[in-house]
Protein backbone atom coordinates (compact mmCIF):
# COMPACT_ATOMS: atom_id res chain seq x y z
CA UNK A 1 0.00 0.00 0.00
CA UNK A 2 1.53 3.27 -1.22
CA UNK A 3 0.51 6.32 0.66
CA UNK A 4 1.27 9.95 -0.01
CA UNK A 5 0.37 13.24 2.35
CA UNK A 6 -2.36 15.51 0.51
CA UNK A 7 -2.41 18.98 1.61
CA UNK A 8 -5.74 19.84 2.81
CA UNK A 9 -5.16 23.59 0.85
CA UNK A 10 -4.37 21.83 -1.97
CA UNK A 11 -7.83 19.59 -1.29
CA UNK A 12 -9.66 22.62 -0.28
CA UNK A 13 -8.80 24.83 -3.40
CA UNK A 14 -9.50 22.29 -5.67
CA UNK A 15 -12.60 21.71 -3.94
CA UNK A 16 -13.84 25.18 -4.41
CA UNK A 17 -12.74 26.40 -7.80
CA UNK A 18 -13.08 23.32 -10.22
CA UNK A 19 -16.14 23.58 -12.11
CA UNK A 20 -16.37 19.89 -12.13
CA UNK A 21 -17.50 17.38 -8.77
CA UNK A 22 -14.99 17.04 -5.81
CA UNK A 23 -14.92 13.21 -6.62
CA UNK A 24 -13.48 13.49 -9.81
CA UNK A 25 -10.93 16.15 -8.36
CA UNK A 26 -7.09 15.12 -8.89
CA UNK A 27 -4.77 15.65 -5.96
CA UNK A 28 -1.80 17.30 -5.67
CA UNK A 29 0.40 14.53 -4.45
CA UNK A 30 3.74 16.84 -4.46
CA UNK A 31 2.72 20.11 -2.38
CA UNK A 32 3.73 19.00 0.87
CA UNK A 33 6.26 16.81 1.78
CA UNK A 34 5.78 14.31 5.24
CA UNK A 35 8.77 16.42 6.75
CA UNK A 36 6.41 19.68 6.73
CA UNK A 37 3.86 20.21 9.57
CA UNK A 38 0.29 21.09 8.27
CA UNK A 39 -1.51 22.45 11.19
CA UNK A 40 -4.67 19.83 11.51
CA UNK A 41 -7.15 22.68 11.38
CA UNK A 42 -5.58 23.12 7.60
CA UNK A 43 -6.11 19.13 6.64
CA UNK A 44 -9.74 18.58 8.29
CA UNK A 45 -11.94 19.89 5.90
CA UNK A 46 -10.20 17.95 3.32
CA UNK A 47 -10.48 14.59 5.00
CA UNK A 48 -14.48 15.75 5.62
CA UNK A 49 -14.63 15.98 1.67
CA UNK A 50 -13.27 12.24 1.01
CA UNK A 51 -15.51 10.91 3.60
CA UNK A 52 -18.19 12.16 2.19
CA UNK A 53 -17.25 11.06 -1.36
CA UNK A 54 -16.17 7.66 0.14
CA UNK A 55 -20.22 7.48 1.26
CA UNK A 56 -21.81 9.42 -1.68
CA UNK A 57 -20.42 9.14 -4.82
CA UNK A 58 -19.23 6.06 -7.66
CA UNK A 59 -19.93 3.06 -5.25
CA UNK A 60 -22.86 4.41 -3.60
CA UNK A 61 -24.60 4.73 -6.80
CA UNK A 62 -23.55 1.27 -8.19
CA UNK A 63 -25.12 -0.38 -4.82
CA UNK A 64 -27.98 2.02 -5.85
CA UNK A 65 -28.42 0.27 -8.82
CA UNK A 66 -27.80 -2.87 -7.54
CA UNK A 67 -30.95 -2.69 -4.87
CA UNK A 68 -33.39 -1.15 -6.94
CA UNK A 69 -32.67 2.35 -6.26
CA UNK A 70 -31.75 3.47 -9.96
CA UNK A 71 -31.19 2.27 -12.94
CA UNK A 72 -28.31 2.23 -15.27
CA UNK A 73 -28.99 3.01 -18.89
CA UNK A 74 -26.17 3.02 -20.90
CA UNK A 75 -22.21 2.73 -21.39
CA UNK A 76 -20.51 2.22 -17.90
CA UNK A 77 -23.41 2.42 -16.12
CA UNK A 78 -25.74 -0.19 -17.85
CA UNK A 79 -22.52 -2.58 -17.42
CA UNK A 80 -22.92 -1.98 -13.83
CA UNK A 81 -25.95 -2.55 -13.46
CA UNK A 82 -26.25 -5.75 -14.87
CA UNK A 83 -23.49 -6.71 -12.45
CA UNK A 84 -20.43 -6.13 -15.16
CA UNK A 85 -18.03 -4.85 -12.68
CA UNK A 86 -14.03 -4.80 -12.12
CA UNK A 87 -11.84 -4.38 -9.53
CA UNK A 88 -10.92 -0.84 -10.83
CA UNK A 89 -14.39 0.62 -10.11
CA UNK A 90 -13.14 1.00 -6.51
CA UNK A 91 -9.90 2.39 -6.98
CA UNK A 92 -10.78 5.61 -6.56
CA UNK A 93 -12.86 5.69 -3.07
CA UNK A 94 -10.04 3.32 -2.02
CA UNK A 95 -7.63 6.18 -2.40
CA UNK A 96 -10.03 8.79 -0.62
CA UNK A 97 -10.27 6.36 2.38
CA UNK A 98 -6.23 5.41 2.99
CA UNK A 99 -4.46 8.67 1.00
CA UNK A 100 -7.43 11.36 1.61
CA UNK A 101 -8.26 10.41 4.95
CA UNK A 102 -6.31 7.46 7.38
CA UNK A 103 -3.11 8.97 6.26
CA UNK A 104 -3.85 12.68 6.70
CA UNK A 105 -5.86 11.61 10.45
CA UNK A 106 -1.40 9.84 11.38
CA UNK A 107 -0.16 13.65 10.02
CA UNK A 108 -2.46 14.97 12.31
CA UNK A 109 -1.73 12.99 14.90
CA UNK A 110 1.83 13.27 14.15
CA UNK A 111 1.59 17.36 14.93
CA UNK A 112 -0.25 16.84 18.23
CA UNK A 113 2.25 14.30 19.73
CA UNK A 114 5.06 16.48 18.95
CA UNK A 115 3.29 20.06 19.81
CA UNK A 116 0.69 19.29 22.42
CA UNK A 117 -2.61 19.20 22.44
CA UNK A 118 -4.69 22.32 23.19
CA UNK A 119 -8.86 22.32 23.27
CA UNK A 120 -8.82 22.70 20.07
CA UNK A 121 -6.66 20.05 19.13
CA UNK A 122 -8.96 17.75 21.33
CA UNK A 123 -12.26 18.66 19.23
CA UNK A 124 -9.97 18.19 16.20
CA UNK A 125 -8.94 15.14 17.26
CA UNK A 126 -12.53 13.66 18.72
CA UNK A 127 -14.00 15.19 15.50
CA UNK A 128 -11.08 12.95 13.49
CA UNK A 129 -12.09 9.70 15.51
CA UNK A 130 -15.40 9.67 14.31
CA UNK A 131 -14.72 10.58 10.97
CA UNK A 132 -12.47 7.73 10.60
CA UNK A 133 -14.71 5.32 12.43
CA UNK A 134 -17.84 6.84 9.68
CA UNK A 135 -15.77 6.05 6.87
CA UNK A 136 -13.65 2.67 7.47
CA UNK A 137 -16.99 1.74 8.44
CA UNK A 138 -18.55 1.62 5.32
CA UNK A 139 -15.40 0.32 3.94
CA UNK A 140 -15.05 -2.82 5.92
CA UNK A 141 -19.32 -3.26 5.09
CA UNK A 142 -18.81 -2.88 1.31
CA UNK A 143 -15.22 -4.97 1.06
CA UNK A 144 -14.93 -7.12 4.10
CA UNK A 145 -11.25 -7.28 5.28
CA UNK A 146 -9.12 -4.63 4.61
CA UNK A 147 -6.14 -3.50 5.69
CA UNK A 148 -6.83 -1.58 8.82
CA UNK A 149 -4.27 -1.56 11.78
CA UNK A 150 -1.32 -1.77 9.94
CA UNK A 151 -2.77 0.79 7.14
CA UNK A 152 -0.48 3.97 6.26
CA UNK A 153 2.07 2.96 8.20
CA UNK A 154 4.85 4.35 6.61
CA UNK A 155 7.21 0.85 7.47
CA UNK A 156 4.72 -1.52 6.15
CA UNK A 157 4.27 -1.60 2.37
CA UNK A 158 2.16 -4.88 2.07
CA UNK A 159 -0.42 -4.39 5.44
CA UNK A 160 -2.28 -7.33 6.53
CA UNK A 161 -6.06 -7.22 5.81
CA UNK A 162 -8.01 -7.10 8.99
CA UNK A 163 -11.05 -9.84 9.43
CA UNK A 164 -14.30 -7.59 9.20
CA UNK A 165 -15.68 -8.88 12.61
CA UNK A 166 -12.15 -7.34 13.84
CA UNK A 167 -12.83 -4.11 12.55
CA UNK A 168 -16.02 -3.78 13.92
CA UNK A 169 -15.48 -3.85 16.87
CA UNK A 170 -11.86 -1.89 16.73
CA UNK A 171 -14.54 0.43 15.50
CA UNK A 172 -16.92 1.04 18.08
CA UNK A 173 -13.27 1.00 20.57
CA UNK A 174 -12.13 4.27 18.66
CA UNK A 175 -16.33 5.50 19.07
CA UNK A 176 -16.09 5.18 22.99
CA UNK A 177 -12.49 6.92 23.01
CA UNK A 178 -14.19 10.01 20.80
CA UNK A 179 -16.94 9.79 23.06
CA UNK A 180 -14.56 10.04 26.09
CA UNK A 181 -12.55 12.61 24.42
CA UNK A 182 -15.59 14.90 23.26
CA UNK A 183 -17.28 14.90 26.48
CA UNK A 184 -14.33 15.59 28.48
CA UNK A 185 -13.74 18.79 26.62
CA UNK A 186 -17.48 19.67 26.52
CA UNK A 187 -17.50 19.27 30.63
CA UNK A 188 -14.22 21.45 30.36
CA UNK A 189 -15.72 24.23 28.24
CA UNK A 190 -19.03 24.59 30.03
CA UNK A 191 -17.25 25.48 33.72
CA UNK A 192 -15.49 27.99 31.83
CA UNK A 193 -18.38 29.12 30.00
CA UNK A 194 -16.96 28.79 26.59
CA UNK A 195 -17.01 27.57 23.46
CA UNK A 196 -15.06 26.56 20.60
CA UNK A 197 -16.43 27.22 17.18
CA UNK A 198 -14.53 25.40 14.15
CA UNK A 199 -14.54 26.91 11.06
CA UNK A 200 -12.77 24.18 9.47
CA UNK A 201 -15.69 21.63 10.57
CA UNK A 202 -17.98 21.88 7.42
CA UNK A 203 -20.64 19.68 9.30
CA UNK A 204 -21.06 21.03 12.67
CA UNK A 205 -19.08 24.17 12.72
CA UNK A 206 -17.36 22.65 16.17
CA UNK A 207 -20.66 21.49 17.87
CA UNK A 208 -19.33 19.03 20.82
CA UNK A 209 -23.06 17.82 21.27
CA UNK A 210 -23.58 17.00 17.62
CA UNK A 211 -20.59 14.85 17.47
CA UNK A 212 -21.12 13.28 20.58
CA UNK A 213 -25.20 12.32 18.68
CA UNK A 214 -23.09 11.42 15.16
CA UNK A 215 -20.59 8.93 17.69
CA UNK A 216 -23.53 7.09 19.45
CA UNK A 217 -25.57 6.56 15.90
CA UNK A 218 -22.63 5.10 14.41
CA UNK A 219 -22.04 2.79 17.04
CA UNK A 220 -26.05 2.05 16.38
CA UNK A 221 -25.40 1.46 13.27
CA UNK A 222 -22.89 -1.03 13.48
CA UNK A 223 -23.67 -3.02 16.21
CA UNK A 224 -27.58 -2.92 13.78
CA UNK A 225 -25.29 -4.58 11.17
CA UNK A 226 -23.40 -6.85 13.14
CA UNK A 227 -26.75 -8.04 14.85
CA UNK A 228 -26.16 -6.86 18.37
CA UNK A 229 -29.71 -5.32 18.37
CA UNK A 230 -29.86 -4.65 22.05
CA UNK A 231 -26.18 -2.64 22.00
CA UNK A 232 -27.58 -0.59 19.04
CA UNK A 233 -30.69 0.47 20.84
CA UNK A 234 -28.34 1.75 23.76
CA UNK A 235 -26.33 3.49 21.38
CA UNK A 236 -29.11 5.12 19.43
CA UNK A 237 -31.12 6.20 22.65
CA UNK A 238 -27.77 8.53 22.94
CA UNK A 239 -27.53 9.36 19.49
CA UNK A 240 -29.14 11.97 17.10
CA UNK A 241 -32.66 13.17 18.88
CA UNK A 242 -33.52 15.96 15.86
CA UNK A 243 -33.39 16.25 12.53
CA UNK A 244 -30.76 19.31 13.62
CA UNK A 245 -28.20 17.15 14.72
CA UNK A 246 -28.21 14.88 11.34
CA UNK A 247 -24.95 14.93 9.73
CA UNK A 248 -25.66 16.29 6.24
CA UNK A 249 -23.47 17.87 3.73
CA UNK A 250 -25.19 20.69 2.11
CA UNK A 251 -23.38 22.15 -1.07
CA UNK A 252 -22.75 25.82 -0.94
CA UNK A 253 -23.95 28.55 -3.14
CA UNK A 254 -21.03 30.84 -3.99
CA UNK A 255 -22.00 34.37 -2.88
CA UNK A 256 -24.08 36.45 -5.22
CA UNK A 257 -24.90 33.38 -7.42
CA UNK A 258 -28.45 31.12 -7.21
CA UNK A 259 -26.53 28.42 -8.12
CA UNK A 260 -23.18 26.58 -6.99
CA UNK A 261 -22.33 24.62 -10.27
CA UNK A 262 -19.38 27.23 -10.42
CA UNK A 263 -17.81 26.33 -7.38
CA UNK A 264 -17.50 22.07 -7.61
CA UNK A 265 -19.65 21.10 -4.42
CA UNK A 266 -23.18 20.72 -5.53
CA UNK A 267 -25.20 17.50 -4.76
CA UNK A 268 -22.93 14.69 -6.41
CA UNK A 269 -25.89 12.58 -7.20
CA UNK A 270 -27.26 15.87 -9.00
CA UNK A 271 -24.05 16.59 -10.56
CA UNK A 272 -23.19 13.41 -12.19
CA UNK A 273 -26.65 13.40 -14.29
CA UNK A 274 -25.98 16.63 -15.41
CA UNK A 275 -22.13 16.90 -16.37
CA UNK A 276 -20.25 14.57 -18.46
CA UNK A 277 -22.46 11.75 -18.05
CA UNK A 278 -26.10 12.94 -18.89
CA UNK A 279 -28.41 9.63 -19.18
CA UNK A 280 -26.01 7.02 -17.67
CA UNK A 281 -28.29 6.63 -14.69
CA UNK A 282 -32.35 7.45 -14.13
CA UNK A 283 -35.14 6.50 -11.63
CA UNK A 284 -37.11 5.06 -14.33
CA UNK A 285 -39.31 1.72 -13.63
CA UNK A 286 -36.85 1.26 -10.66
CA UNK A 287 -38.19 -1.48 -7.83
CA UNK A 288 -38.04 1.62 -5.63
CA UNK A 289 -40.65 3.44 -7.37
CA UNK A 290 -42.82 0.50 -7.94
CA UNK A 291 -43.03 0.58 -4.18
CA UNK A 292 -43.50 4.12 -3.66
CA UNK A 293 -46.45 4.03 -6.82
CA UNK A 294 -50.03 3.11 -6.08
CA UNK A 295 -51.55 -0.01 -5.33
CA UNK A 296 -53.92 0.29 -8.29
CA UNK A 297 -50.64 0.33 -11.00
CA UNK A 298 -48.14 -2.18 -8.66
CA UNK A 299 -50.99 -3.91 -6.26
CA UNK A 300 -48.14 -6.56 -5.40
CA UNK A 301 -45.08 -4.45 -4.34
CA UNK A 302 -46.79 -0.94 -3.54
CA UNK A 303 -46.39 0.13 0.35
CA UNK A 304 -49.31 2.27 -0.04
CA UNK A 305 -52.22 1.99 1.75
CA UNK A 306 -54.95 3.89 4.08
CA UNK A 307 -52.38 5.20 5.77
CA UNK A 308 -49.41 5.99 3.76
CA UNK A 309 -49.36 8.40 0.73
CA UNK A 310 -45.92 8.04 -0.85
CA UNK A 311 -46.79 10.51 -3.94
CA UNK A 312 -44.91 13.11 -1.87
CA UNK A 313 -41.63 11.10 -0.97
CA UNK A 314 -42.15 9.31 -5.08
CA UNK A 315 -42.01 13.18 -7.01
CA UNK A 316 -39.02 13.63 -4.34
CA UNK A 317 -36.72 11.39 -6.21
CA UNK A 318 -37.24 13.45 -9.61
CA UNK A 319 -36.12 16.74 -9.42
CA UNK A 320 -36.82 17.53 -12.94
CA UNK A 321 -35.93 16.71 -16.81
CA UNK A 322 -32.17 16.86 -17.93
CA UNK A 323 -32.16 19.03 -21.11
CA UNK A 324 -31.87 17.57 -23.98
CA UNK A 325 -32.94 13.79 -23.15
CA UNK A 326 -36.52 14.34 -22.58
CA UNK A 327 -36.92 11.22 -20.90
CA UNK A 328 -34.22 10.75 -18.29
CA UNK A 329 -34.63 12.51 -15.03
CA UNK A 330 -32.82 14.05 -12.14
CA UNK A 331 -32.63 12.59 -8.85
CA UNK A 332 -31.83 15.31 -6.44
CA UNK A 333 -31.62 19.47 -6.92
CA UNK A 334 -28.27 20.65 -7.07
CA UNK A 335 -27.83 21.96 -3.22
CA UNK A 336 -29.90 18.78 -2.14
CA UNK A 337 -28.27 18.02 1.44
CA UNK A 338 -26.30 14.55 1.26
CA UNK A 339 -27.59 12.25 4.47
CA UNK A 340 -24.68 10.81 5.92
CA UNK A 341 -25.84 10.20 9.57
CA UNK A 342 -29.21 10.72 9.85
CA UNK A 343 -32.27 11.57 12.83
CA UNK A 344 -34.74 9.22 10.72
CA UNK A 345 -31.71 6.61 10.91
CA UNK A 346 -31.66 6.85 14.26
CA UNK A 347 -35.16 6.26 14.88
CA UNK A 348 -35.71 3.63 12.70
CA UNK A 349 -32.59 1.50 14.48
CA UNK A 350 -34.79 2.17 17.93
CA UNK A 351 -37.78 1.13 16.22
CA UNK A 352 -35.74 -2.12 14.44
CA UNK A 353 -34.28 -2.91 17.91
CA UNK A 354 -36.81 -1.81 20.01
CA UNK A 355 -39.29 -4.52 17.99
CA UNK A 356 -36.54 -7.08 18.00
CA UNK A 357 -35.09 -6.95 22.44
CA UNK A 358 -38.15 -5.18 24.00
CA UNK A 359 -41.71 -5.33 22.59
CA UNK A 360 -44.01 -5.43 19.62
CA UNK A 361 -44.99 -1.65 21.53
CA UNK A 362 -41.55 -0.24 21.68
CA UNK A 363 -41.15 -0.94 18.14
CA UNK A 364 -44.37 0.47 17.23
CA UNK A 365 -43.64 4.14 19.10
CA UNK A 366 -40.23 4.63 17.18
CA UNK A 367 -41.52 3.87 13.96
CA UNK A 368 -44.32 6.39 14.69
CA UNK A 369 -42.04 9.06 15.38
CA UNK A 370 -40.47 8.39 11.76
CA UNK A 371 -43.82 8.76 10.18
CA UNK A 372 -44.52 12.16 12.33
CA UNK A 373 -41.39 13.27 10.67
CA UNK A 374 -41.85 12.76 6.98
CA UNK A 375 -45.17 14.15 7.49
CA UNK A 376 -42.78 17.35 8.60
CA UNK A 377 -41.27 20.01 6.58
CA UNK A 378 -37.94 18.52 7.32
CA UNK A 379 -38.35 15.47 5.88
CA UNK A 380 -38.16 16.02 1.90
CA UNK A 381 -38.85 18.46 -0.90
CA UNK A 382 -42.95 17.77 -1.81
CA UNK A 383 -42.31 18.65 -5.20
CA UNK A 384 -45.41 19.55 -7.33
CA UNK A 385 -46.43 17.39 -10.58
CA UNK A 386 -45.03 20.46 -12.85
CA UNK A 387 -41.77 19.78 -13.49
CA UNK A 388 -41.49 16.36 -13.94
CA UNK A 389 -42.71 13.71 -17.54
CA UNK A 390 -44.45 11.40 -15.17
CA UNK A 391 -47.82 11.11 -14.68
CA UNK A 392 -47.92 11.73 -10.66
CA UNK A 393 -51.26 12.01 -8.32
CA UNK A 394 -51.46 15.57 -7.13
CA UNK A 395 -50.04 16.38 -3.33
CA UNK A 396 -52.14 15.82 -0.87
CA UNK A 397 -52.98 19.18 0.80
CA UNK A 398 -52.90 18.33 4.21
CA UNK A 399 -49.08 16.95 4.78
CA UNK A 400 -50.11 14.87 7.83
CA UNK A 401 -51.97 12.84 5.89
CA UNK A 402 -48.88 11.73 3.69
CA UNK A 403 -48.03 9.49 7.03
CA UNK A 404 -50.59 8.51 9.64
CA UNK A 405 -49.80 6.65 12.89
CA UNK A 406 -50.12 2.81 12.87
CA UNK A 407 -51.87 1.31 15.37
CA UNK A 408 -51.53 -2.04 16.86
CA UNK A 409 -54.20 -3.92 14.62
CA UNK A 410 -52.75 -2.66 11.66
CA UNK A 411 -50.07 -5.74 11.77
CA UNK A 412 -52.32 -8.15 13.13
CA UNK A 413 -54.09 -11.10 11.11
CA UNK A 414 -55.97 -9.54 7.99
CA UNK A 415 -54.59 -5.97 9.12
CA UNK A 416 -53.40 -3.12 6.34
CA UNK A 417 -49.56 -4.33 6.79
CA UNK A 418 -50.08 -7.97 7.23
CA UNK A 419 -53.46 -9.17 5.01
CA UNK A 420 -51.99 -12.65 4.44
CA UNK A 421 -51.87 -13.28 8.17
CA UNK A 422 -48.75 -15.12 7.20
CA UNK A 423 -46.35 -13.10 9.58
CA UNK A 424 -46.94 -12.32 13.63
CA UNK A 425 -47.86 -8.93 14.22
CA UNK A 426 -43.84 -8.27 15.15
CA UNK A 427 -42.60 -9.99 12.24
CA UNK A 428 -45.28 -7.76 9.94
CA UNK A 429 -43.97 -4.46 12.01
CA UNK A 430 -40.64 -5.56 11.15
CA UNK A 431 -41.13 -5.76 7.67
CA UNK A 432 -42.28 -2.33 7.81
CA UNK A 433 -39.40 -0.98 9.50
CA UNK A 434 -36.83 -2.45 7.04
CA UNK A 435 -39.15 -1.19 3.94
CA UNK A 436 -38.95 2.35 6.30
CA UNK A 437 -35.39 1.69 5.83
CA UNK A 438 -35.26 0.65 2.11
CA UNK A 439 -37.11 4.42 1.18
CA UNK A 440 -35.83 6.46 3.58
CA UNK A 441 -31.96 5.03 3.37
CA UNK A 442 -32.15 6.43 -0.75
CA UNK A 443 -28.56 7.76 -1.72
CA UNK A 444 -26.62 5.81 1.26
CA UNK A 445 -25.42 2.39 1.39
CA UNK A 446 -28.32 1.86 3.91
CA UNK A 447 -30.31 -0.36 1.32
CA UNK A 448 -27.67 -2.60 0.41
CA UNK A 449 -26.44 -2.99 4.09
CA UNK A 450 -29.76 -4.06 4.74
CA UNK A 451 -30.20 -6.55 1.70
CA UNK A 452 -26.96 -8.79 2.51
CA UNK A 453 -27.92 -8.49 6.46
CA UNK A 454 -31.11 -10.11 5.87
CA UNK A 455 -32.20 -11.98 2.58
CA UNK A 456 -30.51 -15.04 3.78
CA UNK A 457 -31.47 -15.32 7.22
CA UNK A 458 -34.78 -13.38 7.66
CA UNK A 459 -35.85 -13.53 3.98
CA UNK A 460 -39.70 -13.04 5.76
CA UNK A 461 -39.65 -9.12 6.85
CA UNK A 462 -36.35 -8.33 3.69
CA UNK A 463 -37.25 -5.95 1.48
CA UNK A 464 -38.01 -8.50 -1.96
CA UNK A 465 -35.46 -7.04 -4.44
CA UNK A 466 -35.41 -8.44 -7.89
CA UNK A 467 -32.61 -8.79 -9.74
CA UNK A 468 -31.76 -6.77 -13.16
CA UNK A 469 -32.00 -9.33 -15.72
CA UNK A 470 -33.15 -12.45 -16.19
CA UNK A 471 -30.07 -14.65 -16.56
CA UNK A 472 -28.32 -13.60 -13.27
CA UNK A 473 -28.96 -15.51 -10.41
CA UNK A 474 -27.91 -13.88 -7.20
CA UNK A 475 -27.25 -10.58 -5.79
CA UNK A 476 -24.22 -8.99 -5.04
CA UNK A 477 -22.70 -9.34 -2.00
CA UNK A 478 -19.37 -6.80 -1.79
CA UNK A 479 -17.44 -4.80 -3.66
CA UNK A 480 -13.84 -5.95 -4.76
CA UNK A 481 -10.90 -3.66 -3.33
CA UNK A 482 -8.91 -1.74 -5.42
CA UNK A 483 -7.22 -2.73 -8.17
CA UNK A 484 -4.27 -0.49 -7.05
CA UNK A 485 -4.13 -2.51 -3.94
CA UNK A 486 -4.59 -6.13 -5.77
CA UNK A 487 -1.41 -4.94 -8.00
CA UNK A 488 1.01 -3.46 -5.23
CA UNK A 489 -0.12 -5.25 -1.77
CA UNK A 490 1.16 -8.73 -1.89
CA UNK A 491 -1.43 -9.97 1.00
CA UNK A 492 -4.35 -9.03 -0.89
CA UNK A 493 -7.06 -11.61 -1.12
CA UNK A 494 -7.40 -13.91 -4.25
CA UNK A 495 -10.11 -15.15 -6.18
CA UNK A 496 -12.89 -13.13 -4.67
CA UNK A 497 -15.83 -11.99 -7.12
CA UNK A 498 -19.10 -9.65 -6.31
CA UNK A 499 -21.00 -12.62 -5.01
CA UNK A 500 -18.50 -13.70 -2.31
CA UNK A 501 -20.42 -13.00 0.66
CA UNK A 502 -18.58 -10.69 3.15
CA UNK A 503 -17.78 -12.75 6.72
CA UNK A 504 -20.83 -10.39 8.70
CA UNK A 505 -22.73 -12.23 5.43
CA UNK A 506 -21.60 -15.87 5.38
Amino acid sequence: MKTKLISGIVILFLVLSCDSSFEDLNYNYNNVNTDEAAHPSLLLRGTMLADIAINNSHLQRIAGMWTGQYRGEIALYLGLYNYDISSSESDSAWTYLYNGMLKQFSEINKYYAINGMDDQGQLITGICEVLEAHAVGTATSIWGDIPYYEAVNPDISDPAFDKQSDIYKALQKKLDTAIDRLTKLKNKLSVLQEKLPLAQDIFFAGDIDKWLKTANTLKARYYLQTREYAEARSAALKGISVNAESMKFTPPIKVGTTASADTGTENLLHRFMVGTRIGFLSVTNTFCRKLLDTQANFPTISRRNAKTNESARRNHLNAGVISGTSTKTIINGETKPMDLVTYQENLLILAEAGARTVSFDEGLLQLNKVRVFLASTDSFDKRTTTSLTETEEVLPIENTKLYTAYVAADFAGAGMENLDSKLSPVRALLREIIEERYVTGFGTFMPWNDARRLRKSEPDIAVPIPLNNATATQHPERFIISQDEINSNSNAPKGLTIYSPTELNE
